[in-house]
């Protein structure tokens, strides 16, 4: 390397020593104006105790971050960390409902605030309420067949809840469940309490009074038996009973296993009969034994009397009209006997006895075991239901059985 060449390199390498000095001169010393942007200064709430004070509480928002812009002397600015920004919210003096709250920035006294957002946040306040909620009982999984739960008894039957009116009022019910699966015997648990939406959603953030409920609920053999009317008084004599309707005609009933042994039906308390002429569907009491009861509370039993006025009728016959029962083979009746006239009265319902003909009476002659010779004997009257049989005229014959020829 020439000697030329060697000074140029030497002036090259103090030139460049010259401006690190200078720039370090500068940097350290006239120190230029500088500017940084932070994004996620995260905001502080105080006199949150305030709220409590008033019972209130913070709905939304429960974080907040905002932007932060510092400038100053570019090492001074370089120095600061988020943590060396505090933002804060007062929260004193606020009331239930949506309100803006102005945001508090501040940053070391070396540096100067340039800019910051949101100046302001929307805060939701809810009101802290306590309220007194009845405890419901829902039950899971099915009794076996012919059985069914009584009435539960709960206790305590209310507890209180406490939480911000928002989620308070979106509470449906209180309420514990009880697993009665194959259950036969009386059921007596304790059980937890869910605090529940119209879903069936727990309502988170709500305090209970108490976590847990005693809960009993009898468990009753149930069966369907008819319903039996008593009546008291007598008709007038012109009237008959046409047809009686109980609606419904069986009832179901609940009891005990021991309580409910040997009722094989249930009576009405006793009716005036003559109250039900002309009335139709009339509302009755049941007597209940001891320690039955209906499985529907609310059933409304009535009953309906067709009553119609009676009368009579009376018909012509001879023994020619009779079905003659075992008869001797080599026997028969004399042919005068046969055309021996009698009369049968019946009585019943003027409308049905008004369509009567003598043939919708049955008449039977039973002449079992009867030999040769002569005999008294009783005709049998078969009347259709609702007819009675009140006279026969005469009521016994003289016939012979005489041998065939």
């Amino acid at each position: 390397m020439s000697k030329e060449k060697g000074n140029d390199l030497t002036l090259k390498i103090f030139a460049l020593i010259i401006a690190i000095i200078l720039w370090s001169y500068v940097m350290s010393e006239v120190n230029p104006p500088f500017t940084k942007e932070f994004r996620n200064i995260n905001v502080d709430f105080i006199n949150e105790s305030a709220l409590e004070r008033q019972r209130l509480v913070v709905m939304e928002p429960k974080n907040v971050n905002i932007k932060v812009s510092i400038s100053g002397r570019r090492s001074d600015v370089l120095q600061v960390s988020e943590k060396d920004i505090i933002a804060q919210v007062d929260l004193n003096g606020y009331s239930e409902g949506n309100k803006k709250v102005p945001v508090y920035v501040q940053v070391p006294s070396d540096v100067r605030i340039e800019d910051y957002s949101p100046k302001e946040i929307l805060f939701r306040f809810d009101k802290i309420l306590r309220k007194d909620s009845p405890v419901a009982v829902e039950t899971q999984g099915n009794l076996p067949k012919g059985y069914i739960l009584g009435t539960p008894e709960i206790k305590p039957q209310s507890v209180y809840i406490e939480g911000p009116r928002t989620w308070i009022n979106s509470v449906a019910k209180v309420v514990a469940f009880v697993d009665v699966t194959d259950k036969t015997e009386d059921i007596k648990a304790t059980v937890p309490i869910r605090v529940v939406d119209d879903e069936g959603n727990d309502v988170m953030g709500i305090s209970k009074e108490q976590n847990v409920v005693d809960i009993f609920i009898p468990v009753y053999q149930r069966k369907s038996v008819p319903v039996e009317l008593q009546t008291e008084n007598q008709l007038p004599d012109n009237y008959e009973i046409v047809d009686i309707k109980i609606n419904p005609s069986t009832i179901e009933i609940k009891g005990k296993k021991e309580d409910l042994v040997g009722v094989n039906s249930i009576s009405t308390k006793p009716v005036d009969i003559n109250s039900l002429i002309g009335n139709w569907n009339v509302p009755i009491e049941l007597e209940l034994p001891e320690g039955v009861s209906l499985v529907d509370p609310n059933k409304r039993v009535t009953i309906t009397l067709n009553i119609d006025e009676s009368g009579t009728r009376t018909f012509d016959y001879t023994l020619k009209d009779v079905e003659i029962l075992n008869l001797d083979t080599e026997l028969v009746i004399d042919e005068d006997e046969l055309n021996k006239p009698f009369t049968i009265t019946v009585k019943g319902s003027s409308s049905r006895v008004d369509q009567l003909s003598k043939e919708d009476i049955g008449l039977q002659l039973d002449l079992k075991d009867l030999g040769e010779g002569s005999h008294r004997v009783n005709i049998e009257v078969i009347a259709e239901e609702g007819m009675e049989v009140i006279n026969i005229l005469p009521e016994s014959f003289n016939i012979t059985l005489t041998t065939k020829e």
